[in-house]
């Protein structure tokens, strides 16, 4: 029998050799209008919820043809804070987000900008699965339907809990070590790591950031006027929900928002934030029979609409459905759920993250459907919720009660709980004579470094990448679990250690883990981690090494306290003898400063600019004798014997562009606004060549240079040349808008005995000069690759250290990006320092006794160049 198919109903197609639904059978009547008793249904199913579940706060909005019949909200942006819930405020709308993610990888197919069979590799060379025939073969489209092969939320902790260091380009390298658990297109198993994929494969076929794209051809065209992605501020955007967790019969907040939301790496998977409001515009434009812009252009073709809710994946059809939903079908489409209720066609999905529950609705064949968001504990209460809502929808006249629905589920829990979660109220914090001899430091390819060691009087497992995961190791009878010190992470895990050796060879201790729950989140995917252990713990501290640590602290005191602070490593052999930090790194949000914490290097930044250079000259990109010309032809004359070996070692002449920046540029200046200055200027202050005048410019240039010469912006060369390479996974050539800093610091500056925040100026974006965000953990590996050939040829090594000129100070000569002179005690030096509204910075090396140290803090005072003198002295030999 041939199965007619009508425009939208194509969408769900022949799955598992069903026949879906067709739009031109469904038997149920078009509703013509929002009724008194529609909205009073919804009014009690709202009300039953919220005081059933004691949710904290909810936004709920229900669409009949194709118009907003209805909305209501409840509740409080945080409890007991009397800020009332309402249309504008903004949730996590968590997985919700993935069909905007889709939509906007629609929208380039529209634009010729990718297709769904596009190889992935095609989009990102460096992408890999662990299996190099699906790297091969995986295409843009398996990128969203959940049939990678990959166990369900496989590298999830790469994305949750937050915060965390993980960073997308870690997801990138991370899925080449997530083994599948079943063959490449063979089931669906939920997945998000590969939503984050998708959303890169956006930026580079796009041309822009994820988020930009996002902004640019979603949230403006559709008039999403409150959605928010990237870097944004919490204070300044106002009204933002946040998360809940039930504590006894309070709700408490957990995960609260900083005063600056940074860039979610999760953002194409799950982490966009948008009101109610939004929401419906949202699914207005879905439910019309044109999918048009708010200006009533074309937004999205048929074509595509009918590719995103085509059925592309068959999922498992859960009893409740059969049951509650009379469905028949279960798929998935592009970041949207395809089923049939009552017999009427539904496109869904839902959204989780911790504290946050939300869930969409449509119908296109009645234009009608519902959203609600939750900003608290609402699993069960999204369940009956969505049940309720749906049947009103389709089947009004066998809805049930909210408390039919919500028993039923509570009974049907607790039998399918019975004997899934082992009995652990006998755990006791593990003897350390029993775990003895498996401490620590182990490491896993994707989820990097957790350390299990004996600290204040016990065993302690931490997460290096991800510090929430921190806890006490308990014992459990004859096994071993984490008890977990966040309270909001609710899924414990199971550690087993075991030894990995050929009999009679030298066995190295492992570790493998598993929830103790079965049935619990499967973003904790423990299973994927497979640990071997590196190294031990680190020594607990010597007495002199005490005594050395407080004259250390000694001459560190000024940045002690609640005041703006400082990150100071000391590091000889690669091993840190000083790893630590003082005061703040963000005073109004009183954050303290860590060893992660990210400053601005400002002109520390130049050694990188000079490397990537340097690395094109390797590649033959570009000759260090070519005249700046050759990349600016718009250059003046005056530039025609100004070489990039000038540029390199501030022998140009350049005009300093800070001088003689036009009034009309009153906004910050970029690395190309400074070439436009400078193409105002035919003059110099000496013939190239003949003299020394530190160039602010002229690094500026050079980050244009690099951009020509390898076709790739600074930004990201830096980033896939150096940084990822080093792994420098939390360093990044800072673009507003387009990039965040991870455990930012912000720059202040004392007035009046006062410190007042003085983080940006006009020249702070300018990014060839002082634009590189950094911190000592990171600069660690920087050092460490100046050793050897990792990065740098011993060519190129040479030319950056060798002096090439006299400078402006007697003692001290100048290489390319480097400072060099020489002293008394610790032979020859490589140093830089940095000065920037907010941030001075230093970082010194005594290459003769394999001895850095690295100094960053963020305020202006005082210069730190000399007291890194003096914490060498104390260990140089």
């Amino acid at each position: 029998m041939k199965v007619k198919f009508c425009s939208l109903a194509a969408a769900l197609l022949v799955v598992s050799g069903l026949v879906a639904l067709s739009s031109c059978s469904l038997p149920e009547r078009r509703a013509s209008a929002a009724t008194p008793e529609l909205v009073a249904s919804v009014d009690r199913i709202f009300d039953d919820v919220v005081a059933r579940y004691r949710l904290p706060g909810m936004a709920l909005g229900v669409i009949v043809d194709g118009q907003i019949v209805h909305t209501r909200t409840a509740g409080e942006l945080i409890a007991d804070s009397k800020q009332a819930v309402d249309n504008d405020t903004l949730f996590k709308i968590a997985s919700n987000s993935k069909a905007m993610t889709t939509a906007l990888l629609a929208r380039l197919v529209d634009a010729g900008k990718l297709r769904w069979d596009d190889p992935v590799i095609r989009h990102l060379p460096l992408f890999k699965m662990y299996d190099p025939w699906v790297t091969q073969q995986i295409q843009v489209r398996d990128l969203l339907i959940h049939n990678s092969g990959l166990r369900e939320g496989a590298g999830d902790l790469m994305l949750w809990p937050t915060p965390n260091r993980f960073t997308r380009p870690d997801i990138l390298s991370g899925l080449a070590f997530l083994k599948p658990q079943q063959s490449f297109r063979s089931q669906y198993a939920y997945d998000n790591l590969l939503y984050v994929v998708a959303g890169e494969v956006a930026a580079a076929a796009g041309g822009a950031t994820y988020e930009e794209l996002m902004r640019r051809e979603l949230f403006e065209p559709l008039g999403l006027n409150r959605c928010q992605v990237g870097e944004w501020d919490r204070d300044v955007v106002g009204n933002v929900a946040q998360p809940h967790m039930r504590r006894g019969d309070d709700n408490i907040v957990i995960r609260a928002d900083p005063r600056t939301i940074s860039v979610d790496t999760a953002a194409a998977a799950g982490g966009i934030r948008c009101s109610l409001n939004d929401m419906l515009t949202w699914m207005r434009v879905w439910l019309s029979p044109e999918m048009r812009a708010k200006d009533g252009t074309l937004w999205l073709s048929s074509a595509q609409r009918d590719a995103l809710w085509s059925a592309h994946t068959p999922m498992p059809l859960g009893q409740r459905q059969r049951s509650w939903d009379g469905s028949h079908i279960n798929a998935y489409g592009y970041g949207w759920r395809l089923s049939d209720v009552d017999g009427v066609w539904r496109v869904a999905h839902t959204g989780t993250l911790a504290g946050m529950y939300s869930a969409l609705n449509l119908f296109p064949d009645k234009r009608a459907g519902f959203v609600f968001m939750i900003n608290g504990e609402g699993s069960q209460a999204r369940i009956v919720l969505n049940s309720a809502l749906a049947k009103l929808i389709t089947a009004p006249r066998r809805l049930r009660s909210v408390a039919s629905y919500a028993d039923e589920l509570a009974s049907g829990r607790a039998d399918s709980s019975v004997n899934r979660v082992p009995d652990t109220s006998s755990r006791m914090p593990v003897a350390l004579a029993t775990i003895e001899s498996w401490l620590g430091v182990y490491r896993d390819p994707w989820f990097g470094e957790v350390s299990i060691c004996h600290r204040d009087g016990a065993v302690v497992f931490a997460s290096m990448k991800s510090p929430q995961l921190t806890g006490k190791v308990m014992q459990v009878g004859p096994r071993l679990l984490v008890d977990w010190s966040q309270e909001d992470i609710d899924t414990e895990a199971w550690l087993v250690f075991t030894r990995d050796g050929l009999p009679g060879a030298p066995s190295t201790p492992t570790l493998t883990m598993s929830k103790v729950d079965p049935d619990a989140d499967f973003s904790y995917d423990f299973e994927d981690l497979a640990f071997t252990r590196t190294g031990g713990c680190p020594a607990p501290s010597s007495t002199e090494g005490v005594a050395m640590q407080s004259r250390v602290d000694q001459l560190m005191s000024r940045y002690d306290g609640t005041v703006p602070g400082a990150s100071l490593l000391v590091v000889r052999d690669g091993k840190p003898l000083v790893r630590r930090s003082y005061g703040l790194a963000n005073l109004e949000e009183q954050t303290v400063a860590t060893p992660e914490t990210n400053y601005r290097l400002a002109s520390v930044t130049k050694q990188f600019t000079a490397a990537a250079i340097l690395l094109l000259a390797e590649d033959g990109k570009l000759d260090l004798d070519d005249s700046l010309r050759k990349w600016f032809p718009g250059l003046p004359e005056v530039a025609t014997k100004m070489t990039l070996r000038h540029v390199l070692t501030h022998t140009s002449g350049l005009i300093d562009y800070e001088d003689v920046i036009p009034p009309a540029m009153t906004g910050q200046l970029h690395d190309a606004d400074v070439l436009a200055i400078l193409e105002t200027q035919n003059r110099t202050h000496f013939t190239p060549g003949t003299a020394y005048r530190y160039s602010n410019s002229g690094y500026a240039l050079l980050a244009l240079t690099v951009g020509r010469a390898s076709g790739q912006d600074f930004a990201r060369f830096l980033r896939e040349r150096i940084f990822l390479p080093l792994g420098m996974t939390d360093t990044v050539a800072f673009e507003e808008g387009i990039s965040t800093v991870h455990h930012r610091a912000f720059g202040y500056s004392e007035e009046s005995g006062r410190w007042t925040r003085t983080d940006q100026s006009q020249t702070s974006a300018v990014l060839g000069d002082g634009g590189i965000y950094s911190s000592i953990d990171d600069l660690a590996r920087w050092d460490a690759a100046l050793y050897g050939d990792r990065l740098l040829s011993a060519r190129s090594r040479q030319l950056a250290f060798t002096p090439a000129t006299d400078s402006d100070d007697p003692a001290v000569r100048y290489g390319m990006g480097w400072r060099i002179t020489e002293e008394q005690i610790g032979g020859g030096t490589l140093w830089h320092s940095g000065e920037t509204i907010g941030f001075r910075n230093v970082i010194v090396r005594y290459p003769e006794q394999r001895l850095t140290v690295v100094l960053l803090t963020n305020r202006n005072d005082p210069e730190p160049y000399q007291t890194a003198r003096q914490i060498a002295q104390l260990f140089l030999k």
